[in-house]
């Protein structure tokens, strides 16, 4: 249940971030940049959600306890920026006119993702306080039943 719970998750996220980008490139761009979406709207879907799900699937790696915080971080980030690559070169994504674009927009991928990741990471330390608290105070409400 939790994998199918973490597929729709990944689903949602990808489709949230597909409109996101897409109404800042109206916004920016103009109609020019709806074409390219809507000449293949399909496949460009398709591929943000497979993206969204490979953010999020890989983040089960957390739960692996011999790995260290950093090994289980790189792991995370090898696996979403890889898969996001691939699929990003599938769709044109990526503009391949020049290196410096290129790099640019792979500085702008990598911090999007860190900046979710960033925010992913608090919210859960904001909720394990929020845990730990509680246990506390059912453990000074009832000390004598433990």
């Amino acid at each position: 249940m939790h994998f199918i719970k973490n597929v729709g998750f990944g689903i949602s996220m990808g489709c949230t971030v597909f409109v996101v980008i897409n109404l800042f490139g109206y916004w920016i761009f103009g109609d020019n940049f709806l074409e390219a979406v809507m000449a293949d709207f399909i496949h460009q879907v398709l591929g943000s959600i497979i993206v969204g799900i490979a953010c999020v699937l890989p983040s089960s790696i957390y739960k692996v306890e011999r790995l260290t915080f950093l090994q289980q971080t790189a792991i995370h980030f090898t696996i979403s920026i890889g898969i996001f690559l691939v699929v990003a070169s599938l769709l044109n994504w990526i503009p391949t006119s020049s290196l410096g674009t290129i790099l640019l927009m792979l500085f702008f991928s990598i911090l999007l993702f860190t900046i979710s990741w960033l925010l992913f990471y608090l919210y859960n330390q904001t909720e394990a306080k929020k845990m730990n608290r509680k246990i506390d105070e059912v453990i000074n409400k009832h000390p004598n039943n433990l």
